[in-house]
């Protein structure tokens, strides 16, 4: 009989990462992903201001046939910080 252990990672699903404040491959993937999003805005809003990066709060990542992420961003607009959701692939 095989014994499986419980803890290993499941390809195909989405893991947490840990320590995402610390990540600077994540944060900086985080920032390429606000300056992509802004590059889109400004098209189709020109003179609009547009979200300013603060931080990523919360990461996961995901092995397919490369990887994949979820990030949760801190971004300020308008003057106020809010929390916007991305999808890296």
């Amino acid at each position: 009989m095989d014994s499986f252990n419980s803890s290993a990672t499941l390809f195909g699903g989405f893991q947490p990462i840990p320590d995402v404040k610390n990540n600077n491959d994540v944060q900086e993937l985080g920032k390429f992903a606000v300056a992509e999003y802004k590059a889109e805005y400004k098209k189709e809003h020109p003179g609009e201001a547009a979200l300013l990066f603060a931080e990523v709060v919360e990461a996961q990542s995901q092995v397919v046939a490369g990887t994949n992420y979820k990030l949760l961003i801190k971004a300020l607009e308008a003057g106020y910080l809010r929390h916007y959701k991305a999808l890296c692939v």
